[in-house]
């Protein structure tokens, strides 16, 4: 998640957080205070407001553990009788699995 910039003004989210601590009275923020404030605010990231520099399809996602990670998801398609793989597709990893089926 460090790799994230913005869509807007292509600040890195270590900046923006910087950014939002200077405006609460922080000068010079530690990593452990940036931290700490980014668990307390409510909403961290979005995919309408981030994006990666590297990978452009990549969407910011939860995990089943609760970590946050950017990723993609691959759906694939088997035949059965012979177990080969006929279909493989590239999904948005925001999507949920009704909508992407």
């Amino acid at each position: 998640m460090r790799s994230i910039v913005r869509r807007d003004r292509g600040e890195s989210y270590e900046e923006f957080l910087t950014g939002l601590a200077k405006a609460s009275g922080i000068d010079t923020p530690t990593r452990e205070q940036l931290a700490r404030m980014d668990r307390k605010r409510k909403k961290r990231t979005s995919n309408k407001e981030w994006k990666s520099p590297a990978d452009p399809d990549a969407r910011i996602t939860k995990m089943k553990d609760g970590r946050t990670h950017l990723a993609h998801k691959a759906e694939h398609a088997v035949d059965l009788d012979t177990g080969a793989v006929v279909a493989v597709t590239l999904q948005e990893a925001d999507k949920g699995d009704t909508t992407t089926l």
